[in-house]
């Protein structure tokens, strides 16, 4: 429900206007219904509808409605989210619809039943569908070339935690109160993702032609913090994501009409800088000052080295990554947590695994193996913004995508030889701009048995220059979020070959 699922980074939430279909039986007769759970559902029966923003622009929208409704014959509740994105990545167009359904049982604590999510962009469609099946629950999803199939864990999100968030609310709170929570992503490849609500204020604000109360909250979700306006029943009036992404309570038809002028999600979110840098492959080393209206805690390494300045502001100094000529193994733990496959990065696929050793060829270190990915990637894969995945598999079947396509490749066949590696993310030097900027950008790390190395299959690099700016590891760290458009950098010096 909008007033409990976190909104998460990707502005492609969309829309799919197909009746779901549910094939599955209920192993067993309605059972006693939660009467205190149906006087809260019943209070929150109805649709509420999304303006979303990007710099001030519109470019989508999403609705979410909760309505009775029967399974084979059972009452349950149906909690239908539909979104509709339009935008430029990069001059490319770019359209995606999404539809989802979960469906709750109105007894014991109102657990999910099951969910169907139809996922549409640029005329490419994704299905996934959860259910419970065998004594258990099964993932399903289904593209064009392929269906997957997987058991799953129970969802751990029910409605009684909406109901007592709900209450959370309306109790006497205090700043810094935690409500602890989980929301369910069929797209992750743990569906569980816990979730924190952080309790700021409580005020009065004007709307619809008069005083509204509103509760001042945190949604946290992978790092990131979801400003939000929640209404004394739940329902989000107003959110805001970094400084530049915001979800605005409209009615259902002003929400649907966007902008006629598309918006360049690339440049908008760019980050501007007062110098220009050149060709960002001959950069050796780069020297900022950093200023971000949030605490951030940038990651260091051995090539990114960040200390304070004298204004409070800190001095970052960036250099093109090189090997160490000592190092330190991971620990065994953290090696099997790298290599062990997943849902969107599925290494041990036969597909995945024969393509990575014929890749790798006679290779016989690490480097060089990653190297030759490196390469057969930039080489096999057309660059567009206009096919994204979230699967290697299906960045295979397309042989196309953006940054983190080809980086998802690239962890994928590196972990399939047994090298550890991780999607990394952060901005990186725009050549060829009239204005000198930064863009948001993903490459890898994987370690070499003594070292985190870089590889950016996206620009050819193995090593990646001296622009590439690091402020998340991993693919659900989300921190970054939040000092999207409240960035601010200047350059003091930088070094070229």
């Amino acid at each position: 429900m909008k007033n409990t699922f976190v909104f998460y980074a990707a502005l492609v939430l969309g829309l799919f206007q197909s009746p779901v279909g549910f094939s599955f039986k209920v192993e067993s007769k309605q059972s006693q219904v939660n009467n205190e759970l149906l006087g809260f559902i019943k209070d929150h029966l109805g649709k509420s509808s999304y303006g979303n923003y990007m710099g001030g622009k519109k470019v989508g929208w999403d609705t979410d409605e909760i309505k009775l409704s029967k399974l084979n014959g059972v009452d349950v509740v149906s909690q239908i989210s539909e979104s509709y994105f339009k935008a430029l990545f990069g001059g490319n167009k770019t359209e995606v619809s999404d539809r989802t359904e979960v469906l709750y049982s109105l007894d014991g604590k109102g657990d999910i039943l099951f969910i169907k999510s139809v996922h549409i962009e640029n005329g490419a469609k994704k299905t996934r569908e959860l259910s419970f099946k065998k004594g258990g629950f099964t993932l399903v999803t289904t593209t064009q070339n392929r269906v997957d199939e997987k058991v799953v864990s129970k969802p751990k999100e029910t409605l009684s935690m909406q109901m007592d968030l709900a209450s959370w609310l309306k109790s006497k709170r205090a700043k810094g109160d935690v409500f602890n929570c989980f929301s369910t992503s069929v797209e992750e490849d743990d569906f569980n993702v816990p979730t924190r609500y952080i309790y700021k204020s409580k005020k009065n604000i004007q709307a619809q032609g008069g005083e509204l109360s509103v509760h001042e909250v945190d949604q946290e979700t992978h790092g990131a913090l979801f400003y939000s306006l929640l209404e004394n029943n739940g329902r989000l009036h107003y959110g805001r994501m970094g400084k530049i992404i915001e979800y605005r309570l409209e009615s259902n038809d002003f929400a649907k009409k966007l902008d006629d002028n598309l918006v360049d999600l690339i440049q908008i979110s760019a980050v501007t800088l007062d110098k220009k840098l050149g060709d960002p492959v001959k950069i050796k080393s780069l020297k900022l000052s950093f200023k971000s209206e949030d605490d951030f805690d940038v990651p260091q390494s051995h090539r990114q080295i960040i200390v304070k300045g004298k204004d409070n502001s800190l001095v970052m100094e960036i250099k093109r990554d090189f090997l160490l000529k000592t190092g330190q193994p991971l620990v065994p733990a953290e090696q099997k947590r790298l290599l062990t496959p997943s849902t969107s990065s599925p290494s041990d696929n036969p597909k995945v695994v024969a393509l990575a050793t014929r890749i790798i060829g006679d290779a016989s270190t690490d480097f060089e193996k990653a190297s030759r990915i490196v390469k057969w990637i930039f080489t096999n894969l057309e660059k567009t913004m206009a096919k994204n995945s979230d699967n290697a598999l299906d960045v295979l079947d397309k042989k196309a995508g953006d940054c983190t396509e080809h980086t998802l490749l690239f962890v994928t066949l590196a972990k399939a030889v047994g090298i550890p590696s991780r999607e990394v993310g952060g901005i990186a030097y725009m050549a060829g701009e009239k204005i000198p900027k930064m863009a948001w950008h993903a490459w890898a790390e994987f370690h070499d048995g003594k070292q985190w190395l870089t590889a950016d299959p996206t620009w050819n690099q193995t090593l990646v220059d001296g622009t590439h700016i690091k402020f998340s590891e991993g693919s659900t760290d989300l921190k970054w979020l939040n000092i999207l458009g409240g960035l601010n950098l200047q350059v003091i010096d930088f070094q070229k070959d």
